[in-house]
């Protein structure tokens, strides 16, 4: 009798244990550390990581467009320096290709992607044009990184193809009608539109250049 009474009262205490167990919350696990990895999509390519070495420069128009990397391959003023120029030799090579195949002071009727060819523009005025575009690249040449002891000497090798530091892409110091905003959200405004339409007009005369060459006729 007495081990079966001990047996009930042993048998009591465990159920009055194992009830009050089930009141205490379970102890918190510790949270696992998030394992994402920072990833910036580009804005104009959603389904592409927006290059890393682009935020080495804020730049007016920049929405990560680099499929190829080569902001990682060379300097990003460089490559600005470069997109400005070819963007405003494109808008006046786009408005010249279509304003003289309607308007001509050279007697010169042709398409104008075979115009160079004739006889109105040769002799003198390739070499006016050359010198001038000349001055222009010079201006733009002055902007780079100078070398010591050549372009294949070994301490060029972090030079080349690099802009100065206090040089702003694109500023060739030509302002003569004083259009160049004075604050700095007017002139990033301006900064956008002109490389905007730049990148336009390099499509656009591609463009009208293919349809001159597939068809033989003026646009």
């Amino acid at each position: 009798k007495l081990c079966k009474s001990c047996f009930r009262m042993a048998r009591t205490v465990a159920l009055l244990l194992a009830s009050a167990s089930a009141l205490v919350p379970p102890a918190a696990t510790p949270a696992r550390p998030a394992t994402r990895l920072a990833y910036t999509a580009s804005e104009a390519l959603p389904f592409m990581e927006r290059p890393a070495s682009l935020d080495e420069l804020e730049m007016a128009g920049d929405v990560g467009f680099d499929p190829f990397g080569f902001s990682s391959i060379f300097n990003v003023k460089w490559l600005r320096e470069a997109e400005i120029k070819h963007g405003r030799v494109a808008m006046l090579a786009s408005v010249g290709f279509l304003f003289q195949e309607h308007y001509t002071f050279t007697g010169i009727d042709s398409p104008s992607y075979v115009s160079f060819e004739q006889p109105g523009l040769a002799g003198g005025l390739w070499l006016g044009l050359a010198v001038m575009l000349g001055n222009v690249e010079g201006k733009s040449v002055e902007s780079f990184m100078p070398l010591d002891g050549g372009i294949v000497a070994e301490q060029n090798e972090s030079r080349l193809f690099r802009i100065k530091e206090d040089h702003l892409p694109g500023d060739l110091g030509f302002d003569p009608l004083g259009l160049k905003p004075t604050n700095d959200k007017d002139l990033k405004s301006m900064a956008t539109k002109e490389i905007n339409n730049g990148r336009l007009a390099m499509v656009g005369i591609a463009g009208m250049v293919a349809q001159e060459l597939v068809s033989g006729m003026k646009i």
